[in-house]
């Protein structure tokens, strides 16, 4: 084996410490770009609840959530689709659309499709609060019917809805977080639309719902009581509901193997309800959450297209 001369040594060792800074820094690069991915791709949502949190600065997410027990319960089926943007590290804009089509194994007079509603709307992280919670977040969204959606999807007025969610780690019981929502669901007339269906009656609605999540993995678990105040046109009663359920993250390499771009979570759970003056309901829901940001969607579509056929 060539001896290597002594006036190259250094030289040599110089270069060695160089390319393993360099590669020291790319391993670092990475793994800070998958941890801002995965901050972004983060979970705050399942059902109707939302968590605290907001995206960062310049972050675009896009958000799918279809309803699957619209196959059992409706004549059409609605896809959620909705776009949110990280206006500062503070602020976020989100909005979108919920358009519905016929459902193939129900038929009956909403066996229609459209394009359901509009939804705007801008959340704000306000941080800690009350010296009790980790996370408050504020917001407001607004909802606008399109056309003559179905009644169960939309009654025909914009609703306007400010919103306060709040969530705390909880110390003494490790994994678990305990979350409040508080919201105020007002039905107003902002524009000459044509008269509502005969059945429906224009609502105020107030909403506390407390809960606890145990997400000590991609799988949780969580429980939530919801209680609603309900204003109507000539009396007001209250609502009660009890939701229990679980939740799993498909971890990201696992999607990725299955050349499914994002962060995708199925989430299963059992209701029951009572409004007074109602009959009760319970039932089995099942939705999926899929959460992707655009350069992955744009990403794989390129690679797609540049797959030979």
């Amino acid at each position: 084996m060539p001896r290597i001369p002594l006036s190259l040594r250094p030289a040599l060792v110089a270069g060695a410490l160089a390319l393993g800074c360099v590669l020291r820094a790319a391993d670092a690069q990475n793994s800070t770009s998958e941890r801002v991915r995965e901050q972004v791709l983060r979970m705050t949502e399942f059902f109707d609840t939302m968590l605290p949190g907001v995206l960062g600065e310049n972050n675009i997410t896009l958000h799918f959530r279809p309803k699957f027990s619209d196959l059992r319960d409706n004549e059409f089926m609605r896809f959620p689709l909705e776009l949110r943007y990280g206006l500062t590290n503070t602020w976020e804009l989100f909005g979108g659309l919920v358009p519905f089509v016929p459902n193939v194994f129900n038929r009956g007079r909403e066996y229609r499709w459209g394009p359901g509603e509009a939804k705007l709307g801008v959340r704000h992280d306000v941080g800690p609060t009350l010296g009790l919670f980790d996370e408050t977040t504020v917001g407001f969204e607004t909802r606008v019917p399109l056309g003559r959606p179905p009644v169960e999807l939309n009654d025909h007025y914009t609703h306007l809805k400010p919103i306060v969610s709040a969530a705390r780690k909880l110390a003494t019981w490790p994994n678990t977080t305990f979350y409040l929502n508080l919201a105020y669901d007002r039905s107003v007339e902002l524009t000459h639309r044509s008269a509502p269906p005969a059945e429906v009656m224009r609502r105020n609605i107030i909403e506390v719902v407390p809960g606890l999540l145990f997400k000590p993995s991609e799988l949780g678990y969580f429980t939530e009581y919801r209680w609603r105040h309900i204003n109507e046109e000539t009396e007001w009663h209250l609502a009660h509901e009890v939701l229990v359920g679980a939740i799993w993250d498909v971890p990201l390499a696992r999607s990725e193997r299955w050349k499914l771009p994002g962060k995708w979570q199925l989430e299963l759970a059992y209701k029951i309800s009572h409004e007074e003056g109602r009959d009760n309901h319970q039932g089995v829901s099942a939705r999926v959450n899929w959460r992707t940001t655009l350069r992955e969607v744009l990403a794989h579509g390129s690679k797609a297209a540049s797959v030979p056929r």
